[in-house]
């Protein structure tokens, strides 16, 4: 993360076009009960870690930058909620599978953490996978390097193919989209301006 994601990020709520609204819809939907782990992998400011210790969870949040996760685990005390999550600075592939398995995976945003078989061998059997990124509304012309985005049915079939259940799927409308662009963008010109 470069110092502009890290300043945005200490002045948003969900560092993701989606809003806490959806967020608990879909874990409504699940069977979790307080006391059950969840990890949020690639945390940013944690604000998704936030919710799922408010729901009861206990919740791993990791983030590969040491300076990011000192910010989670800044908003984390804040919340006073330092005994229901755990901030890890580390590569989220290596944290998850040490403290594995979780009955909620939340990966938002994470375009590193797209392999699904992956993912649920992280889970608890009958776990949750509270997953979401960008995708190609169709193929570029020009490949990306290092992008492994896909199409939304490209992204559906890696699942089924992992053995993972869709339960819900959502493109977020593009309301969230500009209440995103909107947040990062005051976020940074209030770091600018600082």
């Amino acid at each position: 993360m470069t110092d502009l994601n890290l300043a945005a990020y200490a002045r948003m709520g969900i560092a993701n076009p989606v809003s806490e609204e959806a967020i608990l819809a879909m874990l409504d939907q699940t069977d979790l009960k307080p006391g059950e782990r969840g990890a949020e992998l690639g945390c940013g400011n944690a604000e998704v870690a936030r919710l799922l210790a408010r729901r009861g969870l206990t919740v791993l949040a990791v983030d590969r930058g040491e300076a990011m996760a000192d910010l989670a685990l800044a908003r984390v005390v804040e919340a006073g909620l330092s005994d229901r999550i755990e901030v890890v600075a580390a590569e989220a592939g290596a944290a998850a599978e040490a403290a594995g398995p979780f009955r909620l995976i939340a990966a938002l945003g994470t375009t590193q953490l797209g392999d699904f078989g992956q993912l649920s061998g992280w889970l608890e059997p009958g776990g949750w996978l509270l997953w979401g990124d960008i995708f190609w509304h169709q193929a570029p012309t020009v490949p990306v390097p290092g992008l492994d985005y896909d199409t939304d049915a490209g992204w559906r079939r890696r699942g089924a193919e992992a053995g993972l259940r869709l339960v819900d799927a959502r493109i977020s409308p593009e309301a969230e989209w500009e209440a995103y662009v909107a947040a990062l963008t005051a976020a940074t010109a209030a770091w600018v301006e600082a």
